[in-house]
């Protein structure tokens, strides 16, 4: 897809949040009621930045929607600031890979994801 399609796409990207080596956060207001979306990967590196990325995008009265269909990787460190989000109701994930839905249910974490996506 050439930089006209995706521009011309209603779901181009609108604003970069956060960007690193391996991670970028984008907004997308596109999606219903708005969307941030994790591409890349999420580790120990990265998860404090992008903590503070994510309460920051955050409007007070709402529930940030988290997109992780293209995040590709996600240690524990990224898992626990993710579901942590979740269980404070600050954040409903979307889009969970079938790697990460594997992880939390060796972790016993199924019923976090549950209540998350």
């Amino acid at each position: 897809m050439t930089v006209q399609e995706q521009v011309a796409d209603e779901r181009w990207v609108e604003a970069v949040l956060y960007l690193d080596s391996t991670l970028r956060i984008t907004y997308s207001p596109a999606s219903p009621g708005g969307a941030v979306h994790l591409i890349g990967e999420l580790d120990v590196t990265n998860t404090r930045a992008v903590a503070r990325t994510l309460t920051l995008a955050r409007v007070v009265e709402d529930t940030l929607i988290i997109d992780l269909g293209r995040l590709k990787f996600v240690d524990l460190a990224g898992l626990r600031m993710l579901t942590g989000l979740c269980c404070d109701g600050v954040a409903h994930l979307i889009n969970v890979p079938p790697g990460m839905r594997r992880l939390l249910g060796l972790l016993d974490g199924a019923d976090v994801l549950d209540e998350c996506a």
